[in-house]
């Protein structure tokens, strides 16, 4: 069993909202994601996907392309972006699960735990925010998000490794420390994986700092394929 990341799937089964007007490598970029995903993910491997799914407003909207995320291999871990509108935050975890396939697994604080060659990896995450705030309710988003993260990180049991998602960067646009950095880092999460800064538009991180491997899953940033954590 094999642990991938890929974020930013922005699937819209109704073709209402076509991906290549930010740039001809969106083209045809669910075509893209489903043939490499098939050349990379067994049944058996378990896929995190740290937010932006689709582009639906509400939840019978996102149906057809939450269908057809169930319909690759594996089991798939998912985080709330900004642009998810169809996941009320309203919804707890369990209910949300009972409404979509099996194989989806949705987080909010909640946690998820993987088997891998007898080794137990958490999963703990959130959507964050953009860090630091700009305004008084940029402040009160991540306060709330914060505490979900502390709620996914402090329901997990007992575990090997830790691996952390979130949808925003865990740091402010000049790499600084932020408190979802400290409390990744704090419950020992080797691996943090994020999306939402996508190719030329923005700054990123991808590496270690503090003990700490942090991975730029956004699509067009990984070419479209789901990437090995371990």
């Amino acid at each position: 069993m094999s642990l991938y990341a890929i974020a930013d799937l922005h699937l819209s089964s109704s073709g209402e909202k076509p991906m290549d007007i930010f740039g001809a490598h969106w083209a045809g970029h669910a075509d893209k994601i489903r043939a490499r995903w098939m050349e990379v993910v067994s049944p058996e491997d378990t896929v995190l996907i740290p937010g932006d799914i689709s582009w639906a407003m509400r939840f019978e909207e996102a149906i057809p392309d939450l269908e057809w995320i169930a319909a690759l291999p594996g089991t798939k871990v998912m985080v709330r972006g900004n642009h998810d509108y169809w996941w009320s935050s309203k919804r707890p975890a369990a209910r949300l699960q009972a409404m979509i396939p099996p194989s989806l697994v949705p987080l909010h604080k909640t946690a998820h735990v993987v088997e891998q060659d007898g080794r137990r990896i958490g999963v703990a995450g959130t959507r964050g925010w953009v860090v630091p705030p700009a305004t008084p309710h940029d402040a009160e988003i991540i306060a709330t998000e914060i505490q979900r993260l502390r709620a996914s990180l402090d329901s997990l049991p007992p575990v090997d490794a830790l691996v952390g998602m979130i949808h925003f960067p865990p740091f402010t646009p000049e790499l600084g420390d932020t408190e979802f950095a400290r409390l990744f880092r704090e419950a020992g999460a080797r691996t943090v994986v994020y999306g939402h800064v996508h190719r030329g538009k923005g700054r990123f991180f991808d590496g270690e700092r503090d003990g700490v491997r942090y991975r730029n899953v956004a699509a067009d940033q990984v070419d479209f394929q789901p990437q090995p954590l371990f």
